[in-house]
């Protein structure tokens, strides 16, 4: 025994050299990455996928990103538009902004979908009929406010200021609250609201203020975006803009989010593994499949997730869920598959944005497998 290190020095030591042999492996831990695979690896067909990648890029497409098990089986970008580069995402917000800091909420705070709206907005609790609207009611389009477009000028009116994005008293938050009118009886009829879903942010926001992160941009950033290797400049959310609305700090949800192609396809894999990212749970079972699943309302829209539990697009198997956006912006998750796929671009046809994705994207994607068996066809 060495008289200058007595025995429990030297466990002492060893025991120290161990917890800086484990920090610094677990600071070194590899990132998480996406490899690379040729798509016949996954039962797709590579001269069908050119074919279909052809077809994209003459209906002014962007980016076109496939993903199975994690293995990119085919990246296409137009030219002059890079890998990391960020593009507008328009309604694909709703899901991959509204529907997944919802579902982080609900985590994290008492947030529940079948809460009544006006636990969080008070102004509604009077009202015969808003009184009786509930936060899924305003993520699946059934809450009966009226949308901000309509046959008349958007431009005028509380519509013109929706889109305006103004200062408070005519922001758009205040606007949904106070002005927009119900066309339908909540819960009864689909009607696409871009107020609905601003209203869904606005009830987030409140209960956010029981955690540490007090807005939507906040909450995903550090608790989804930095987590799952988002660089800070592939993505952004709300316009970039923040308003201030009752004391609360509300960012836009409708709209106004802009991702690189990879970047939405790791909020894909994110909901695709239920919230798990390699081990680490960053939203609960529960609450993706809360947000992601069929709402059993008209239209089967659930916090801004569109899911065709419902069979909306009947090529798709029925656990598939997609965020969209108008111009064929789109985010296309199917579990039984395990494939991702973003598609943006400028817009597809002169069809509805829906028949257009169903058209020209999802029904010829499912027709470049090499069998004709697509897994998880008749689960609910």
């Amino acid at each position: 025994m060495n008289p200058l290190f007595p025995s429990a020095t030297i466990v002492t030591l060893f025991f120290r050299l161990c917890v800086c042999t484990a920090a610094v492996s677990a600071s070194c831990a590899k990132a998480f990455e996406w490899s690379q695979a040729k798509p016949e690896a996954h039962g797709f067909s590579s001269a069908a996928l050119g074919t279909l990648r052809d077809d994209l890029a003459a209906r002014r497409t962007k980016i076109f990103l496939l993903i199975c098990d994690d293995d990119i089986i085919y990246e296409w970008y137009a030219p002059g538009f890079a890998p990391n580069q960020r593009h507008y995402t328009a309604s694909m917000a709703k899901a991959v902004v509204g529907g997944v800091a919802f579902a982080v909420a609900a985590d994290r705070t008492s947030l529940k979908l079948d809460d009544l709206a006006s636990k969080y907005i008070p102004e509604w609790r009077e009202d015969p009929r808003k009184s009786t609207i509930t936060l899924r009611h305003l993520g699946s389009h059934t809450s009966g406010i009226s949308d901000a477009e309509g046959s008349g000028n958007p431009g005028a009116g509380w519509m013109g200021e929706f889109w305006k994005r103004l200062p408070p008293p005519h922001d758009p938050f205040t606007v949904s609250r106070d002005v927009a009118p119900l066309v339908s009886k909540p819960g009864a009829e689909f009607h696409y609201s871009n107020p609905g879903i601003a209203m869904l942010a606005y009830a987030t926001t409140v209960a956010l203020q029981q955690s540490s992160e007090k807005d939507i941009r906040t909450l995903l950033a550090k608790r989804v975006i930095e987590p799952i290797g988002i660089p800070a400049d592939e993505w952004e959310c709300g316009y970039g803009q923040t308003f201030e609305v009752n004391n609360l700090p509300l960012v836009g949800t409708w709209g106004g989010g802009a991702f690189s192609g990879r970047a939405a396809a790791r909020i894909g894999r994110l909901m695709l593994r239920k919230g798990d990212w390699d081990g680490k749970k960053l939203i609960s079972e529960e609450s993706v499949k809360t947000v992601t699943a069929d709402s059993h309302l008209p239209g089967a829209v659930n916090c801004g997730w569109w899911t065709n539990g419902q069979n909306r697009v009947p090529a798709l198997p029925r656990d598939a869920f997609w965020a969209a956006g108008h111009g064929g912006q789109t985010l296309l998750v199917i579990p039984s598959l395990k494939l991702i796929m973003v598609r943006n671009g400028d817009r597809l046809s002169d069809e509805q944005n829906d028949d257009a994705l169903a058209n020209y994207v999802f029904t010829p994607l499912m027709h470049t497998r090499l069998k004709s068996e697509i897994p998880g066809k008749e689960q609910n």
